[in-house]
C-alpha cells in the first residue's frame, strides 16, 4: 500500500505567537509538525513538538454533550442547537438580550471567530461580547493607544540595530523562546542589557543592570525614570517641540517621583533608577520588551501610559531598534450597526476598556450573576477558555458558573469550567479548520491563512461553524450566508484589497503595513489633537487624570494595614512556563513531565526562617482563601516575595487572587500584588 504524504502549511496557536508550521499528513493523519520556514515565526517550542499528543490524546471529547440529571449523555449537533436556542429564547423573552454573557479566550486572539460571536451577540442583543482581552494584551494596548491613538495600539520591541534592551516584567525564555533569542542576539551584538523584575529570571544573570522591583509599582518607577530624563534633559527636544502635547505638564508632574521617593516606593535604589534613566535614553535606539505582569496590577493601565511616553520622548518611537507599532488589518465588521452598545454593558463602568476594545470586560460576570447588579446575567457561553481556573476569586466565579441557568462550553477537552456545564460543544483543533489570523497584537503587521491539514476527528466542528449553525437555529439565516470558510473569509477581506488566493499562495503570510518607518511623521497621530498626547483628552474626557500616575496597590500593607501582620508576603501570580498556556496542555504527558507538579517559589532565606525546606508541602493563604502546594526554594525572588503559576486544579492560585479592586481604567485584576502568608502544612 502506497502512503500519501503531504506536507500543509499552517499555524501553531498553542500560544500567542502563533508560529508557523509545517504540518506532515499521512493518509489523513497527522504524524508530525516541523517549524515553517517562509513564516517569521518558526522557532517551534515544546508545545509545538509534541501537538500531535494533543490533536489526538484520549481525553479529546468529540461528540456534543447535554447534561441530564447531573450525567453526561451524547447528543446531536441539531439537539445541542435547538436546546440551547430554546434556552436562549426564554431567557432573552423574560430577562431581556443583555441576561446572555459570551465569553472567547486566548485561542482566539486575531483570528476570524470572534467576528462570527459578536455577530451572533449583536443579532441577539447582547452588549455583554467579552474575550481574554480582559485579562491579556489589552491594559497595554490601551495605556500604549492613549497617547497615539482613537484605538488599542501596542508598542512592541524592535531589535533590528537597538543598542539597548529593557526587559520588563517579561520572561521571554518561558513564554516566548523567539523573543529570547532575538533578545540574545542584541545582546551578543553589542546592546545594553536591562532586566526590571521581582524574580531573578535567567536574563537577569546576563544583565548589565538588573532591578528587583516590588510588584505593583512599575508606573512608579517608569515616572521615576521620567523624572530623571526630564530633569537631565536627556530627551528628544525635537520631538517633544514638534510631535507632542502637555510635556510642561509632565515636567511639573514627575517633580514628585525623584528617585530617592521612588526608591521607598518600588525596593529600586536612587542609583539604580538613575543609571536605568541614562542608559536608555542615551542609547540611540533602544527598545523596551514589556510584558504581560504590568497589566496585572491596578495600575497596569498608567504604567503602559509612562512607558509610552517614555519610548516617545527618547526619540524611540516607530524606529528600528525602539518600538514600533502599526494598526491591525481593516477587515469587515459583522457586527449588526444599531443592535447593541457597550455603554448598556456589565463593565460600562470601565468606558475607556470599552471605547478602545469595542467589547466589555468578563470581570463584572460573575458579580452580575450572583447579585443581579448591574442587572441579571442568566446564560454564559464560553469557547476556548476555562474560567474556572483562569479569572479571580475561583470560589465566586465557580458559585457563579453554577447559578446560571444556561452554561454552554465549547472546548477539545473536558476543562473545570466544562464539567460545570449544561451543553458540550465539540471544537476542532487549528489542524481541523482554516484560519485567518492577524499578527498586529503580536508585534507585526502580518496576515496568515493557516491551512487545514486534516478533517475533524469525530463529530467536531470548525468554531466559526459553531456560530453560524446556533445562528441559523435561532432564525439569523440571512446573517451567517457562507457555505465554507473561503466565502468567509472573502467577505472579511474586501477592505484590505486581498484575495484569500493570494495570501493562501504565501504560506508565510503577507505584510500589510511598514514597521518602523516614523508614519506619524507624514500622517501625524491619530488622536484628537493630530499629536502624541503625553497629557490625554481622552482620559479627561472619560474623567480621568490626563497625565500618567501611581497610586499605591489597593490589598497591601500601605493601603490596608490593618492586614499587614497576618499577610506580610506579596505574591504574583501566573508566571508562566513554556509546557503550558494558562491552563492548557496539562494532560499531554511529554509536557506534564517537564513540570509536574504546582510549586511556591520562595526566597531560601525567608523559608529558612520559618523552617521551611525545599519540597515542603505549605499552605499559602490570602483574604479569599488558601492553598497548599511544595515549596521551591531559591535566592532569585525577593524576601518579601511569593510566586505561584497559574492554570493548575490541584492547587489553583485564583482561589487567592482579587475580582474586586481592579485597575480603575481596565477593569483588569491586580494578579501581580496579593497580599499572602505561608505556613508549614500540617
Amino acid at each position: 500500500m502506497t502512503s500519501n504524504l503531504a506536507v500543509v502549511k499552517g499555524i501553531c496557536p498553542m500560544c500567542l505567537k502563533s508560529c508557523g508550521i509545517d504540518a506532515h499528513v499521512s493518509n489523513g493523519k497527522l504524524i508530525g509538525v516541523t517549524g515553517m520556514e517562509e513564516h517569521p515565526f518558526s522557532h517551534l517550542c515544546v508545545k509545538g513538538k509534541v501537538v500531535v499528543d494533543w490533536v489526538y490524546s484520549s481525553e479529546r471529547v468529540t461528540q456534543p454533550l447535554r447534561k441530564i440529571n447531573g450525567k453526561w449523555k451524547e447528543i446531536s449537533w441539531d439537539e445541542a442547537f435547538q436546546f440551547v436556542g430554546e434556552k436562549l429564547n426564554q431567557i432573552r423573552e423574560n430577562s431581556g438580550p443583555k441576561a446572555l454573557a459570551v465569553h472567547l479566550g486566548n485561542p482566539f486572539i486575531g483570528s476570524h471567530v470572534p467576528l462570527l460571536a459578536k455577530r451572533f451577540c449583536s443579532l441577539y442583543g447582547t452588549p455583554n461580547y467579552t474575550s481574554s482581552a480582559s485579562l491579556c494584551f489589552a491594559a497595554k494596548a490601551i495605556g500604549h493607544g492613549i497617547a497615539l491613538s482613537s484605538r488599542m495600539l501596542p508598542l512592541f520591541p524592535n531589535y533590528k540595530g537597538t543598542r539597548c534592551v529593557v526587559v520588563w516584567g517579561f520572561n521571554p525564555e518561558q513564554s516566548d523562546i523567539a523573543e529570547a533569542a532575538n533578545i540574545s542576539s542584541a545582546r551578543r551584538a553589542g546592546a545594553n542589557l536591562i532586566v526590571i523584575d521581582p524574580r531573578r529570571i535567567p536574563l537577569a544573570r546576563r544583565a548589565d543592570i538588573y532591578a528587583q522591583i516590588r510588584p505593583g509599582t512599575d508606573a512608579a518607577l517608569a515616572l521615576g525614570l521620567l523624572n530623571v530624563i526630564v530633569g537631565e534633559e536627556l530627551y528628544d527636544k525635537q520631538f517633544v517641540t514638534d510631535w507632542a502635547i502637555g510635556f510642561d505638564e509632565l515636567k511639573e508632574h514627575v517633580r514628585k517621583y525623584s528617585p530617592e521617593a521612588v526608591e521607598g516606593i518600588t525596593w529600586v535604589s536612587a542609583k539604580t533608577i538613575r543609571q536605568i534613566a541614562r542608559i536608555y535614553s542615551t542609547s540611540k535606539p533602544a527598545t523596551i520588551a514589556q510584558g504581560v505582569s504590568l497589566d496585572h496590577s491596578t495600575n497596569g493601565v498608567q504604567t503602559s501610559r509612562a512607558i509610552s511616553i517614555m519610548v516617545a520622548i527618547t526619540g524611540n518611537l516607530d524606529v528600528l531598534g525602539g518600538n514600533t507599532y502599526s494598526f491591525p488589518l481593516r477587515q469587515t465588521s459583522l457586527r449588526v450597526k444599531g443592535r447593541v452598545s457597550v455603554s448598556d454593558a456589565i463593565g460600562a463602568k470601565y468606558p475607556v476598556y470599552g471605547r478602545f476594545t469595542a467589547e466589555t470586560t468578563s470581570i463584572p460576570v460573575p458579580e452580575a450573576i450572583l447579585t443581579g447588579q448591574p442587572y441579571s446575567v442568566r446564560a454564559l457561553i464560553v469557547q476556548g477558555s476555562n474560567p474556572a481556573l483562569t479569572w479571580p476569586n475561583t470560589s465566586k466565579v465557580i458559585s457563579a458558573l453554577e447559578k446560571l441557568e444556561l452554561l454552554v462550553v465549547s472546548d477539545l477537552f473536558m476543562t473545570e469550567t466544562a464539567e460545570l456545564a449544561d451543553i458540550f460543544l465539540p471544537a476542532a483543533s487549528f489542524f481541523e479548520e482554516d484560519v485567518l489570523k492577524d499578527y498586529t497584537m503580536i508585534g507585526l503587521p502580518l496576515v496568515v491563512i493557516g491551512r487545514k491539514a486534516i478533517e475533524p476527528l469525530g463529530n467536531c466542528l470548525e468554531d466559526w461553524k459553531i456560530w453560524a449553525e446556533l445562528g441559523k437555529t435561532m432564525g439569523y439565516n440571512e446573517y451567517f450566508p457562507w457555505r465554507n470558510t473561503d466565502e468567509l473569509f472573502a467577505t472579511l477581506l474586501e477592505p484590505t484589497g486581498m484575495t484569500v488566493e493570494k495570501i493562501k499562495n504565501t504560506p508565510g503570510g503577507i505584510v500589510f503595513h511598514e514597521v518602523g518607518q516614523k508614519e506619524y511623521s507624514r500622517r501625524g497621530f491619530d488622536t484628537p489633537s493630530g499629536k502624541f498626547e503625553i497629557s490625554s483628552s481622552i482620559m479627561k474626557e472619560e474623567g480621568y487624570d490626563p497625565l500618567p500616575t501611581f497610586i499605591e496597590p489597593s490589598e497591601n500593607s500601605a493601603s490596608q494595614p490593618a492586614l499587614a501582620d497576618k499577610y506580610p508576603f506579596v505574591l504574583i501570580s501566573g508566571p508562566r512556563i513554556i509546557a503550558y498556556t494558562h491552563s492548557r496542555f496539562r494532560n499531554i504527558s511529554r509536557l506534564h513531565r517537564l513540570a509536574p507538579h504546582p510549586v511556591a517559589e520562595i526566597n531560601a532565606a525567608s523559608a529558612r526562617e520559618m523552617y521551611i525546606g525545599d519540597g515542603d508541602m505549605i499552605d499559602v493563604e490570602s483574604p479569599r482563601g488558601s492553598i497548599t502546594l511544595k515549596a521551591k526554594l531559591t535566592e532569585g525572588i525577593h524576601p518579601r516575595v511569593i510566586s505561584i503559576a497559574h492554570g493548575w486544579r490541584e492547587a489553583n492560585v485564583n482561589t487567592l487572587t482579587d475580582d474586586e479592586r481592579l485597575d480603575p481604567v481596565s477593569g483588569f485584576p491586580a494578579f501581580k500584588s496579593v497580599m499572602c502568608c505561608i505556613n508549614k502544612a500540617c
